[in-house]
């Protein structure tokens, strides 16, 4: 069935099935992790591991959660760019998809139409499933239209996985091996 058709099935009815492709680079990923296996225990490599992890959340709870989806407080076009860019390092898909399912989640919280929600498709469906889901690949701009007036944001939706390989880069050429496996991988 074509994502149009899928679109217009009850929530309820459609199959749950995952993306061959979503999966295995979300299983690469983090099968690389192990990487620090091979550049072995290190303490900066730890540090940075954390600092990685905490900057990453930090822009996902603070940028796509409260201030994209929520817009819980006002940013200029620069910080705002550069809140979703950092963002978008944690691979969880384009800061105008993110800020689109989440609206759509408070808008039917536990319903039917919540695309993830715990009680509609079990836990690892609500936490993993959707995002891997052939079902949930286009960002509906439809519910963002304040966000979606910026071009600098739709480069940022189309190209979700830019940001994330130049902050892999970036840490592998300052940091080497610890950088991207410690930095990157493993945060």
């Amino acid at each position: 069935k074509t994502t149009a058709a899928l679109a217009q099935r009850p929530e309820t009815v459609r199959r749950r099935t995952v993306r061959p492709s979503a999966v295995a680079g979300f299983v690469l990923v983090h099968l690389a992790a192990l990487g620090v296996i091979a550049v072995g225990f290190s303490w900066p490599g730890v540090a940075l591991c954390l600092a990685s992890y905490y900057v990453r959340m930090f822009a996902i709870t603070a940028g796509f959660h409260r201030y994209f989806s929520h817009r819980t407080y006002r940013l200029a076009r620069g910080p705002q760019f550069l809140l979703a860019f950092l963002g978008q390092t944690a691979a969880q898909k384009g800061v105008l998809w993110w800020a689109s399912n989440h609206r759509h989640h408070h808008k039917y919280s536990d319903r039917p139409e919540d695309i993830h929600s715990p009680l509609q498709g079990g836990l690892w469906w609500s936490h993993m499933g959707w995002i891997l889901s052939r079902d949930y690949v286009e960002t509906d701009l439809s519910r963002v239209p304040d966000l979606a007036k910026y071009p600098e944001l739709r480069w940022l939706d189309r190209h979700q996985y830019v940001p994330t390989a130049i902050y892999a880069v970036a840490l592998a050429l300052a940091f080497g091996p610890v950088g991207l496996f410690y930095g990157y991988f493993l945060s």
